[in-house]
């Protein structure tokens, strides 16, 4: 395993938010303010203005979260793509980014969550650095796990979990593998939530891993899609509904909350 400061700095190194703020900071210093500025003119009112609050979202959602990690003592935010770093499986390339979750649309979306939730094992599908598992203890869940196919970002995740200062759930893990070849517990409740991991290619997938639990273990089951990518849950949640193994309960978007670069999309589902 790697020691926190060079497993921080490998996923630095290829950080979309990270890089998007360097590159922001290296233009400034060697074109200047007015070369900046003679940029952004050049470009048009609507594209500088398109730019600059492109720019503004993205940095004070990276501070946002930022903040959060410091409350907590972990390193959870950022963005991570896919093509800079190895996986486990056969899917890479119906996947997405690894992208932090946002606290406030998190807690927005908890009151779709039983409310027993204490006797719910809450699963993270494409868990990254782990933020979810920490936001789902921090609801209350006491048996929380993590499936995430990068081993590099599930190693982040498992350090996170260890130096996370908030309250801890009786257990809690992350499982290194590709979502399609899990094997859900059968003895108890699940609550499987996912921030659009992947595609409906993936998902055609995944579902029957879900039914195969739910037919198993007979015990309630719920599915909460979220994600900024409308398009690709749309395809998610068709997916879901054609199996005929679960009937819609919720949809709709969030609110866009300052620590999040766009609002959530969601469906929820109910196993039937």
């Amino acid at each position: 395993m790697m020691a926190k400061d060079e497993l921080s700095d490998r996923l630095q190194a290829v950080d979309r938010w990270a890089l998007r703020k360097k590159r922001l900071i290296t233009l400034v210093r060697q074109e200047g303010v007015r070369g900046f500025a003679e940029r952004l003119s050049q470009a048009g009112l609507s594209g500088a203005t398109a730019f600059v609050r492109r720019q503004a979202r993205y940095q004070l959602c990276s501070y946002m979260g930022s903040q959060w990690d410091r409350k907590y003592g972990v390193d959870t935010t950022g963005q991570i793509d896919l093509e800079d770093i190895d996986v486990l499986g056969l899917n890479k390339a119906d996947g997405y980014a690894s992208v932090s979750t946002s606290p406030r649309a998190f807690s927005y979306l908890s009151k779709f969550f039983p409310s027993d939730s204490q006797e719910f094992t809450f699963f993270d599908i494409g868990c990254g650095k782990g933020r979810v598992l920490m936001l789902a203890a921090l609801q209350g869940f006491n048996k929380i796990v993590g499936v995430e196919f990068a081993p590099l970002i599930c190693e982040m995740a498992e350090q996170n979990l260890k130096r996370f200062s908030g309250r801890q759930p009786v257990e809690w893990s992350i499982v290194n593998g590709d979502a399609v070849t899990i094997e859900l517990p059968i003895d108890c409740p699940l609550l499987i939530y996912s921030f659009n991991p992947f595609n409906a290619h993936v998902w055609k997938q995944f579902v029957p891993v879900l039914l195969r639990a739910r037919k198993a273990g007979k015990h309630p089951l719920r599915l909460v899609l979220s994600g900024t990518l409308p398009e690709s849950l749309r395809a998610t949640a068709a997916v879901v509904l054609d199996s005929g193994g679960f009937q819609q309960r919720a949809r709709g978007v969030t609110p866009f909350f300052l620590d999040a670069y766009g609002p959530y999309h969601f469906w929820v589902f109910d196993a039937l």
